[in-house]
Protein backbone atom coordinates (compact mmCIF):
# COMPACT_ATOMS: atom_id res chain seq x y z
CA UNK A 1 0.00 0.00 0.00
CA UNK A 2 1.36 3.30 -1.17
CA UNK A 3 2.20 6.35 1.34
CA UNK A 4 -0.91 8.29 -0.56
CA UNK A 5 -3.23 5.21 0.58
CA UNK A 6 -1.76 5.14 3.78
CA UNK A 7 -2.52 9.15 4.07
CA UNK A 8 -6.43 8.56 2.96
CA UNK A 9 -6.86 5.77 5.24
CA UNK A 10 -5.38 7.56 8.53
CA UNK A 11 -7.57 10.95 7.27
CA UNK A 12 -11.11 8.96 6.70
CA UNK A 13 -10.17 7.48 10.62
CA UNK A 14 -9.87 10.86 11.66
CA UNK A 15 -12.83 12.12 10.28
CA UNK A 16 -14.68 9.20 11.32
CA UNK A 17 -13.82 10.26 14.89
CA UNK A 18 -14.69 13.45 14.41
CA UNK A 19 -18.11 12.44 13.11
CA UNK A 20 -19.04 10.10 15.77
CA UNK A 21 -18.34 12.84 18.68
CA UNK A 22 -20.46 15.31 16.67
CA UNK A 23 -23.02 12.83 15.98
CA UNK A 24 -23.17 12.02 19.84
CA UNK A 25 -23.77 16.26 20.67
CA UNK A 26 -26.40 16.60 17.66
CA UNK A 27 -28.20 14.01 18.70
CA UNK A 28 -28.83 15.27 21.89
CA UNK A 29 -29.54 18.85 20.66
CA UNK A 30 -32.29 17.07 18.71
CA UNK A 31 -33.39 15.43 21.65
CA UNK A 32 -33.45 18.16 23.89
CA UNK A 33 -35.32 20.15 21.07
CA UNK A 34 -38.15 17.77 20.80
CA UNK A 35 -38.88 17.28 24.25
CA UNK A 36 -38.97 20.91 24.55
CA UNK A 37 -41.80 20.90 21.48
CA UNK A 38 -43.52 17.79 23.25
CA UNK A 39 -43.79 20.08 26.57
CA UNK A 40 -45.29 23.01 24.71
CA UNK A 41 -47.78 20.35 23.03
CA UNK A 42 -49.02 19.30 26.22
CA UNK A 43 -49.56 22.89 27.01
CA UNK A 44 -51.87 23.58 24.02
CA UNK A 45 -53.64 19.97 24.66
CA UNK A 46 -55.02 21.30 27.81
CA UNK A 47 -56.55 24.54 26.34
CA UNK A 48 -58.34 22.14 24.38
CA UNK A 49 -58.18 24.52 21.32
CA UNK A 50 -59.31 21.71 18.84
CA UNK A 51 -58.47 24.32 15.72
CA UNK A 52 -55.97 24.01 12.68
CA UNK A 53 -53.54 26.85 11.22
CA UNK A 54 -50.61 26.51 8.95
CA UNK A 55 -48.04 29.42 8.75
CA UNK A 56 -45.27 29.11 6.34
CA UNK A 57 -41.22 28.98 7.01
CA UNK A 58 -39.58 28.29 3.39
CA UNK A 59 -40.84 28.69 0.33
CA UNK A 60 -39.51 28.09 -3.42
CA UNK A 61 -40.94 30.15 -5.69
CA UNK A 62 -41.14 30.46 -9.16
CA UNK A 63 -40.70 34.02 -10.90
CA UNK A 64 -42.07 32.89 -14.13
CA UNK A 65 -45.38 31.62 -12.09
CA UNK A 66 -45.98 32.81 -9.48
CA UNK A 67 -49.30 30.76 -8.55
CA UNK A 68 -47.03 27.99 -8.74
CA UNK A 69 -46.37 27.01 -5.18
CA UNK A 70 -43.58 25.24 -2.93
CA UNK A 71 -43.72 25.32 0.42
CA UNK A 72 -42.97 24.38 3.49
CA UNK A 73 -45.28 24.89 6.71
CA UNK A 74 -45.29 24.43 10.46
CA UNK A 75 -48.82 24.21 12.06
CA UNK A 76 -51.00 22.91 14.38
CA UNK A 77 -53.73 19.96 13.48
CA UNK A 78 -54.81 16.53 14.69
CA UNK A 79 -53.07 13.66 12.76
CA UNK A 80 -54.51 9.91 13.51
CA UNK A 81 -56.41 11.28 16.47
CA UNK A 82 -53.75 12.95 18.14
CA UNK A 83 -53.57 17.14 18.15
CA UNK A 84 -50.22 18.37 18.13
CA UNK A 85 -47.45 20.79 16.39
CA UNK A 86 -47.03 19.68 12.68
CA UNK A 87 -44.86 19.94 9.71
CA UNK A 88 -45.68 19.75 5.99
CA UNK A 89 -44.40 20.00 2.63
CA UNK A 90 -47.17 21.14 -0.18
CA UNK A 91 -46.77 22.66 -3.66
CA UNK A 92 -49.02 22.86 -6.62
CA UNK A 93 -50.31 24.98 -9.68
CA UNK A 94 -53.26 27.37 -9.20
CA UNK A 95 -52.44 29.20 -12.63
CA UNK A 96 -53.44 26.20 -15.01
CA UNK A 97 -56.80 25.34 -16.21
CA UNK A 98 -57.03 22.27 -14.08
CA UNK A 99 -55.21 23.22 -11.01
CA UNK A 100 -53.39 20.57 -9.20
CA UNK A 101 -51.83 19.96 -5.68
CA UNK A 102 -49.95 17.42 -4.03
CA UNK A 103 -47.88 17.09 -0.35
CA UNK A 104 -45.67 15.43 2.24
CA UNK A 105 -46.88 15.18 5.27
CA UNK A 106 -48.65 15.73 7.70
CA UNK A 107 -46.98 14.98 10.47
CA UNK A 108 -46.44 15.15 14.07
CA UNK A 109 -42.99 17.85 14.70
CA UNK A 110 -41.43 14.87 16.32
CA UNK A 111 -41.91 12.50 13.39
CA UNK A 112 -40.77 14.77 10.84
CA UNK A 113 -37.39 15.08 9.22
CA UNK A 114 -34.27 16.26 11.42
CA UNK A 115 -34.13 19.19 8.42
CA UNK A 116 -37.24 19.98 8.66
CA UNK A 117 -37.70 20.67 12.25
CA UNK A 118 -34.43 22.57 12.50
CA UNK A 119 -36.01 24.92 9.90
CA UNK A 120 -39.28 25.57 11.01
CA UNK A 121 -38.64 26.31 14.79
CA UNK A 122 -38.30 30.09 14.65
CA UNK A 123 -41.74 29.49 13.33
CA UNK A 124 -43.37 28.76 16.54
CA UNK A 125 -44.22 31.61 18.03
CA UNK A 126 -46.05 32.55 14.75
CA UNK A 127 -48.21 29.59 15.23
CA UNK A 128 -49.04 30.24 18.49
CA UNK A 129 -49.92 33.51 17.63
CA UNK A 130 -51.90 32.29 14.66
CA UNK A 131 -54.00 30.02 16.70
CA UNK A 132 -54.87 33.09 19.41
CA UNK A 133 -56.46 34.56 16.42
CA UNK A 134 -58.15 31.66 15.16
CA UNK A 135 -59.85 30.78 18.30
CA UNK A 136 -61.01 34.39 18.58
CA UNK A 137 -62.34 34.65 14.94
CA UNK A 138 -64.21 31.10 16.17
CA UNK A 139 -65.49 32.21 19.11
CA UNK A 140 -67.02 35.11 17.49
CA UNK A 141 -68.52 33.30 14.38
CA UNK A 142 -69.73 30.22 16.95
CA UNK A 143 -71.38 33.31 19.19
CA UNK A 144 -73.27 34.81 15.95
CA UNK A 145 -74.81 31.24 15.13
CA UNK A 146 -75.44 30.10 18.77
CA UNK A 147 -77.94 33.70 18.86
CA UNK A 148 -79.55 32.84 15.19
CA UNK A 149 -80.46 29.23 16.30
CA UNK A 150 -81.74 30.30 20.40
CA UNK A 151 -84.21 32.85 18.16
CA UNK A 152 -85.16 29.81 16.11
CA UNK A 153 -85.51 27.81 19.33
CA UNK A 154 -87.24 30.32 21.50
CA UNK A 155 -89.61 30.92 18.57
CA UNK A 156 -90.45 26.83 18.20
CA UNK A 157 -90.78 26.47 22.05
CA UNK A 158 -93.44 29.18 22.00
CA UNK A 159 -95.40 27.69 19.45
CA UNK A 160 -95.50 24.48 21.06
CA UNK A 161 -96.57 26.30 24.37
CA UNK A 162 -99.54 27.98 22.35
CA UNK A 163 -100.15 24.45 21.02
CA UNK A 164 -100.16 22.67 24.22
CA UNK A 165 -102.43 25.58 25.46
CA UNK A 166 -100.46 28.14 27.79
CA UNK A 167 -102.12 30.98 28.35
CA UNK A 168 -99.74 33.38 28.00
CA UNK A 169 -97.88 33.99 24.64
CA UNK A 170 -94.25 34.72 24.31
CA UNK A 171 -95.09 38.26 24.37
CA UNK A 172 -96.70 37.90 27.78
CA UNK A 173 -93.81 35.94 28.90
CA UNK A 174 -91.16 39.05 28.13
CA UNK A 175 -93.30 41.12 29.56
CA UNK A 176 -93.58 39.08 32.84
CA UNK A 177 -89.94 39.18 32.96
CA UNK A 178 -89.02 35.77 31.59
CA UNK A 179 -86.58 35.96 28.96
CA UNK A 180 -86.97 32.93 27.55
CA UNK A 181 -90.47 30.86 27.39
CA UNK A 182 -90.55 27.19 29.81
CA UNK A 183 -89.64 23.69 28.11
CA UNK A 184 -90.67 20.63 29.16
CA UNK A 185 -88.15 18.30 29.66
CA UNK A 186 -88.74 14.32 29.25
CA UNK A 187 -89.91 13.75 32.18
CA UNK A 188 -92.38 16.31 31.95
CA UNK A 189 -90.90 18.97 34.71
CA UNK A 190 -90.68 22.36 33.13
CA UNK A 191 -87.59 24.87 32.94
CA UNK A 192 -86.18 28.31 31.46
CA UNK A 193 -84.40 27.75 27.75
CA UNK A 194 -81.18 28.94 29.38
CA UNK A 195 -81.25 26.82 31.90
CA UNK A 196 -81.79 23.63 29.07
CA UNK A 197 -78.54 25.07 26.90
CA UNK A 198 -76.42 25.45 30.04
CA UNK A 199 -77.04 22.06 30.54
CA UNK A 200 -76.41 20.74 27.65
CA UNK A 201 -73.03 22.37 27.80
CA UNK A 202 -72.32 20.32 30.76
CA UNK A 203 -72.98 17.70 30.08
CA UNK A 204 -70.97 18.10 26.73
CA UNK A 205 -68.07 18.40 28.99
CA UNK A 206 -68.18 15.70 31.15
Amino acid sequence: MSSADNSKIAKLQTDFQALSKVASQLNTASDQLTQSVAILDGALKKLNVGLTVWVTFRQRGDDDNPQRYDLDQIGYCKINGTWGIALQHIWGDQGLPDPWEGGEGPWLFNDASRELRLHSVDKIPAVIAELAKEASDTTKKIQDKTKGVLTLVEAVLAQVAIDEGKSLTLTERVAAGQKSPTYRTGQGATGMLSDMVTGHMKEGKK
